[in-house]
């Protein structure tokens, strides 16, 4: 599958699964799955439970609130528009639900830690609403 890019920036692709996560975005909310069966959050977006094979699966909004897990700040962006943004952050946030998602984290680079609370934001770039994480203190 070919890498689409608008205004220099990569769009993400369009899966069914998680379509209703994209549409929340748009919408300025954080989405998760959670099971109903079993209790579990699920994530990535999935048509079924990793942990008990259940369908019985709902989006539910997040807080949006969550620690760094990990990061590292990228010097060098791979295309124009990123090379314009350098340096910039991205690592993973482990939210308050229990979830882990890799996103870009505003703020300075010496400012960045492990275990450092963030808040979500949306940013548009290209056609897609894309959550970002703030330092939150």
């Amino acid at each position: 599958m070919e890498i689409e890019y608008v205004d220099g920036f990569p769009q993400p692709y369009a899966q069914m699964d998680a379509a209703p996560y994209w549409q929340a975005c748009a919408r300025g909310e954080l989405t998760y799955q959670h099971c109903t069966g079993c209790g579990a959050v699920v994530w990535p977006a999935r048509s079924f439970c990793p942990e008990c094979d259940g369908e019985a699966l709902e989006w539910r909004r997040s807080s949006g609130k969550g620690r760094i897990y990990s990061h590292s700040t990228v010097g060098r962006g791979p295309t124009p528009a990123w090379q314009a943004m350098a340096p910039y952050t991205v690592g993973f946030v482990v939210l308050e639900e229990g979830y882990h998602l890799f996103t870009q984290i505003e703020g300075k680079p010496e400012d960045m830690r492990i275990g450092r609370p963030v808040e979500v934001a949306f940013i548009k770039r290209g056609r897609q609403t894309l959550p970002v994480f703030r330092c939150a203190e």
